[in-house]
């Protein structure tokens, strides 16, 4: 289970990496080749710890924290405005169905990672029980509804608007945590370094961006099909 641990945040990042690469090959190749090259880096960014480490918070960590933060959000924030001024990078994702958006949150079954770091005293039951469960939940369901609006972009929007929020909170709830944590603000324990350090970094250099544009993305495109039925 220890090499399972270990090696698991890499192995999804890579699967996923690989799997969007190919759908996207021949519809969008430079998609295809970033998400690679991104997935790539943040394996091997991932395996450098941004903090000290257990057990708590260092005064040294302010710059992790700094880089931490970046790396986590800049990439959404950057595919959010590429999906907002590059019309082809917007038309490739919009051409994309519904249904195979919803089911690249599968990869979140990789929040059984931060069951196991608080089975292993790593995590405090905030973060790695409580955002794990939700992390393993998104996942389920993202199998379900995908089948469920399979050739129905239509089909229940305001069913994806309410996961695409659960997902987004999911995240949302651990990074405000872990921020708080880090300004003293909360008392957690052990305090969640762990999830600036491998093998967990991973996870907020990869799939924590990704989850977040996938999200914004569906709930936009859910509140366009909604929004004429709101307005008679």
């Amino acid at each position: 289970m220890d090499a399972v641990y270990h090696v698991g945040p890499a192995i999804i990042a890579a699967v996923t990496a690989l799997i969007i690469s190919a759908y996207a090959w021949h519809r969008y190749r430079v998609v295809s080749i970033i998400t690679l090259v991104w997935a790539a880096a943040a394996i091997v960014i991932g395996q450098r710890p941004m903090y000290a480490g257990l057990p708590g918070w260092q005064d040294s960590d302010w710059l992790g924290f700094m880089v931490f933060g970046t790396l986590a959000f800049a990439p959404a924030f950057v595919l959010v405005v590429a999906f907002w001024r590059l019309p082809r990078f917007s038309a490739f994702v919009e051409h994309i169905p519904t249904s195979a958006l919803v089911a690249t949150q599968v990869y979140r079954f990789g929040g059984i990672a931060l069951i196991a770091a608080y089975g292993r005293g790593q995590l405090p039951i905030e973060i790695g029980l409580f955002t794990g469960v939700l992390d393993v939940i998104v996942a389920t369901t993202a199998i379900m509804l995908a089948i469920h609006v399979r050739g129905r972009d239509a089909h229940a929007p305001w069913l994806v608007i309410a996961w695409a929020t659960l997902g987004i909170l999911d995240f949302a709830w651990a990074t405000l945590l872990i921020t708080a944590s880090f300004l003293g603000i909360v008392a957690l324990n052990p305090a969640p370094v762990m999830m600036g350090n491998p093998p967990l970094l991973i996870i907020s250099l990869f799939a924590l961006p990704l989850g977040l544009f996938v999200s914004v993305v569906l709930i936009g495109r859910m509140r366009r099909l909604v929004r004429p039925a709101v307005s008679r």
